[in-house]
């Protein structure tokens, strides 16, 4: 309820600081301020499994919601200097935490050091997706919410450091290089509590081509974990303390399940196709780490068609746990305490596990320039013990279909 209060102020707050920046006219052409919003009505999740598109939203555990997909955003660009320009973009959603440090998207100066090299330096969006840019923008993309079993899994938004971007013609198209380097974090929901995650240095390359109808990218990115703040935090110390002769296998576990020290390698590849009456779209990615249960490996294929203002679409993704949870072995000494122990670190190893497929159709209808409406369903399978993109209430010791429907209006000003 009080995501809920709080949503509902920060959208009249910020339409009230867009009607007087339009009563002044921001008085000169060195400030723009624009913005984007979805107002979506969702039925997902059931009482034991609770569905959410991103880790850091709530989760929702069956019924409909008016929030859960609904997102208000505010960007105002300023130009401080020739070539220099400064962005700030606020978001609101239905996150698990609301603060400055999670509300504030993008905060960064861009500087246009030759015709062809661009510079920025602050808190930007992590360009890890073909969506990176406009992730949160419902209106740029094709469906009513960005591919959970792709998306999902990478828990970071945005970044702070620096980047440096080149732009050169290439034949028919241009090619783009990027480099960028900085530290990064989340603090997201899973099943077994809140997660705080810091990591640093966050650094990567990236490079794309572009034509009028093709575009082709390929990804690489990694970090170092230097602080994770869980409910494992306890458990963890646990095992540390368990005697060698009651339970030999107690600190290795521990050392497993701690992230603090690991490095996090991402690979992506990414093909988009639009010639004004097909749509395709498709990455793939995998997820590399020796903390355990990271390794991943996931993909889409999106096809759609147009049909004068209305987009039909199907999705197909997947995105499965390359490894198998670790085997928990039984302690030497049998007692209630040491017997407990051993249940919840089977857990801890089995909750993170992904094993998730679906498939989607939908439409999208552009009612007017700025204006669209979408509707999707969404059928998901998830196998035992796969339930990591959940939040799930009891060990997932079955195979589980779920049904989501999204129904949402887009919009841009």
């Amino acid at each position: 309820m009080r995501s809920l209060i709080l949503f509902i102020i920060t959208y009249l707050l910020i339409f009230s600081s867009i009607h007087k920046a339009n009563a002044t006219d921001l008085k000169s052409d060195r400030f723009r301020l624009s913005g984007f919003g979805t107002i979506g009505i969702t039925s997902a999740g059931k009482e034991q499994y609770g569905y959410h598109k991103e880790f850091n939203h709530e989760a929702q555990f069956g019924g409909f919601s008016v929030f859960h997909d609904s997102v208000l955003g505010l960007q105002l660009d300023a130009d401080i200097i020739p070539n220099l320009t400064a962005t700030v973009q606020v978001v609101i959603e239905n996150r698990k935490q609301h603060d400055f440090n999670n509300i504030v998207d993008w905060a960064f100066l861009r500087y246009q050091i030759t015709p062809r090299i661009v510079a920025r330096a602050g808190r930007m969006g992590t360009d890890l997706f073909m969506l990176s840019e406009y992730r949160n923008v419902g209106f740029a993309y094709l469906w009513a919410h960005p591919v959970v079993e792709f998306y999902a899994p990478i828990t970071t938004s945005f970044y702070e450091g620096l980047d440096l971007q080149y732009t050169y013609p290439v034949a028919s198209g241009y090619l783009e290089l990027k480099v960028y380097g900085g530290q990064t974090g989340s603090d997201i929901a899973l099943s077994r509590g809140e997660l705080h995650l810091r990591a640093r240095p966050f650094y990567g390359a990236n490079a794309s081509f572009e034509t009028d109808s093709w575009k082709f990218r390929l990804i690489h990115a990694a970090t170092d974990v230097t602080a994770v703040r869980s409910p494992l935090t306890g458990l963890l110390d646990t095992l540390n303390q368990v005697p060698q002769d009651a339970w030999p296998q107690a600190a290795r576990f521990s050392s497993k399940l701690d992230g603090v020290g690991k490095r996090i390698s991402y690979y992506s590849a990414g093909l988009a196709y639009d010639d004004n009456n097909w749509l395709v779209q498709s990455e793939v990615a995998i997820l590399s780490s020796k903390w355990d249960s990271i390794n991943l490996r996931n993909g889409y294929v999106s096809v759609g068609r147009r049909f004068g203002p209305v987009t039909f679409y199907s999705i197909a993704a997947n995105a499965k746990s390359l490894d198998k949870p670790t085997q928990v072995t039984t302690p030497l000494v049998s007692s209630p305490t040491l017997n407990s122990l051993e249940s919840l670190t089977r857990n801890a190893f089995n909750a993170p596990h992904i094993n998730q497929s679906t498939v989607s159709l939908g439409l999208r209808w552009d009612l007017y320039p700025k204006v669209a409406l979408k509707a999707q369903w969404d059928h998901t399978w998830v196998k035992k013990n796969g339930g990591g993109l959940l939040i799930i209430k009891e060990p997932l010791n079955k195979d589980i279909t779920l049904n989501i429907f999204s129904l949402n209006l887009n919009f841009i000003f």
